[in-house]
């Protein structure tokens, strides 16, 4: 295994996906390597995202990455050749939520991505660490229907959730979002565009723009 320590967060620690004879030779040296942890946690992520998604083979796997299928199709998520990932990708039980990552793509530490709706993130785009994309409210809107929705997930039912409203993010190529923004459902950010760090972005923004702020207008176009 080949990790990566080139990034400057999370010590960049990034692998593709290790032979069984790999496996068992780092399990053989784990009392003397101190990076057997960050191994065994890369093992573990890779065997996850291998359960829960089609992932090609040239990707890498940061030690924190997360692969959540509740609809327990590969399908549902696909990342393309060469992206990297070290957040969190999560097709939720409701709704019918498919995410695709383009080749290339970054997706940093501590990013969560929801989908009920579907998440498509283009060819080279970048995803600091501790952005939040969500294709939908997470809970219903009514409180009624929000209290019966608590109840359901703490009895352990959230197949059987009330509708929770969504519509599908797509983030384009050779875009750039900075660190801590949230894109929220139904936005579409435009090819080669950068969300500036801290942003919340709740309506489309176009191609070649750069924009910034709660809720995020357009800096520069």
């Amino acid at each position: 295994m080949t990790i990566d320590r080139t990034h400057a967060f999370g010590n960049g620690a990034a692998s593709g996906r290790s032979s069984l004879p790999q496996r068992l030779l780092w399990r053989l040296l784990r009392p003397l390597s101190v990076r057997a942890a960050i191994r065994d946690d890369i093992a573990r992520a890779w065997s996850q995202f291998d359960r829960n998604a089609i992932i090609a083979a040239s990707c890498r796997l940061g030690a924190q990455a997360l692969c959540i299928n509740m609809s327990g199709d590969r399908a549902r998520i696909r990342i393309d050749d060469k992206a990297i990932c070290r957040g969190l990708l999560r097709v939720e039980t409701f709704g019918t939520g498919k995410i695709s990552i383009g080749s290339e793509a970054y997706i940093g530490d501590d990013v969560l991505i929801s989908c009920s709706h579907e998440v498509e993130i283009g060819t080279q785009a970048l995803i600091a660490h501790g952005v939040q994309i969500f294709d939908n409210n997470t809970h219903p809107t009514s409180w009624q229907d929000r209290e019966l929705d608590w109840r359901l997930i703490n009895t352990g039912r959230p197949d059987v959730r009330p509708a929770i409203a969504g519509a599908p993010v797509r983030i384009g190529a050779h875009a750039w979002i900075g660190f801590n923004s949230i894109i929220m459902k139904g936005v579409t950010i435009g090819e080669r565009s950068i969300v500036a760090a801290g942003s919340v972005v709740t309506a489309d923004v176009p191609p070649d723009a750069i924009v910034g702020g709660n809720p995020a207008r357009v800096l520069r176009s």
